[in-house]
């Protein structure tokens, strides 16, 4: 899966800005990851730009606070299911018991 990001710098011998992009790959399972971070980063950029002279940090603080907290508990819950997944695919494990000492298991018997 190729993914791209941009980034502009100023071309000082063509006067004007021009726009890289990378290319990265990852597994698609990451993907959605991968998406969500990126929109968490423009909006970051966003945010920064358009909120008002004295108010950047706070506004910015908030944004990446709440956002980040929704995206660690996705991240947790999807590792959390894959562990799930994989122990219900493996089975469950059969654990030995060690016994201290012989005893006796049945009842007295009835003398009827």
């Amino acid at each position: 899966m190729g993914k791209s990001g941009a980034a502009d710098f100023h071309n000082p011998k063509q006067g004007c800005f021009m726009s890289t992009k990378v290319t990265i790959e990852c597994a698609a399972q990451h993907e959605a990851l991968v998406r969500r971070a990126l929109a968490l980063a423009e909006e970051m950029e966003q945010l920064a730009l358009t909120a008002p002279d004295g108010e950047v940090f706070d506004a910015c603080e908030y944004a990446v606070i709440e956002k980040g907290r929704k995206l660690q508990a996705h991240l947790l819950g999807e590792a959390v299911a894959q562990r799930i997944q994989a122990a219900e695919k493996k089975g469950r494990r059969c654990a030995s018991a060690s016994v201290v000492g012989r005893k006796k298991t049945a009842g007295p018997k009835n003398a009827d």
